[in-house]
């Protein structure tokens, strides 16, 4: 390493060495500090957006009802939202809001949307097991059959295998119907009645192999 004798000779070495490298070394802070406060800037329209997509959704959720324009004002939401959480919860509002209004057939809709378009397995099987239901007093029972046979969590299980049973026996198949329930009822942990009662309205039924 070079030893300097004076300090002229260091200051000397200190002008060649920023003459050299002092517009790099510039450039490079000025580099680091735009994209410092660039990132700290893009957090917080992140920050700010969320907060106010949230506040969206809490004013939606706050003026909930059945009447055709809050359903409007829901609709406009979710297509603004695109695929978001909030968006898949507005169409699940919207579709019980439907189902009050007595409107099946947009509340089926909003649930095959929001099953499609559902990222979370567990909301998506929410969906599910709530578009078959529709499906059922639709008549749609080849479609809510479908429906309730897509895959979902095991802790699902349940409700699935006994809305199985309701729309086999809706379709007049008695025998998996009384299968299905026979499922139900042998992973259910509680509240076994009405699926008990179920079953023993099939009890002259042979279950279906």
């Amino acid at each position: 390493m070079e030893i300097y004798t004076s300090e002229e000779q260091q200051v000397e070495a200190i002008k060649r060495f920023w003459n050299q490298y002092g517009k790099a070394i510039l450039g490079g802070v000025v580099i680091g500090l735009a994209s410092l406060y660039g990132w700290r800037y893009y957090q917080a329209e992140q920050r700010a957006s969320a907060e106010a997509l949230s506040n969206s959704y809490v004013q939606l959720i706050e003026q909930q009802g059945n009447d055709a324009e809050w359903l409007a004002q829901a609709q406009r939401f979710i297509g603004e939202q695109g695929s978001s959480n909030y968006a898949i919860f507005a169409a699940l509002l919207s579709a019980k809001e439907a189902v009050n209004a007595g409107d099946l057939a947009s509340a089926s809709n909003h649930l095959n949307w929001a099953q499609q378009n559902s990222k979370d397995v567990n909301i998506k099987a929410i969906a599910q097991i709530r578009l078959a239901r529709v499906q059922r007093e639709l008549g749609e029972l080849a479609a809510a059959l479908a429906t309730i046979n897509q895959s979902m969590p095991e802790s699902f299980a349940t409700q699935q295998a006994e809305l199985k049973g309701d729309i086999l026996q809706a379709s007049g198949d008695l025998p998996a119907a009384k299968a299905a329930y026979q499922q139900a009822l042998a992973q259910a942990g509680s509240n076994t009645q009405l699926l008990q009662i179920k079953l023993d309205e099939l009890a002259h039924i042979s279950a279906a192999n």
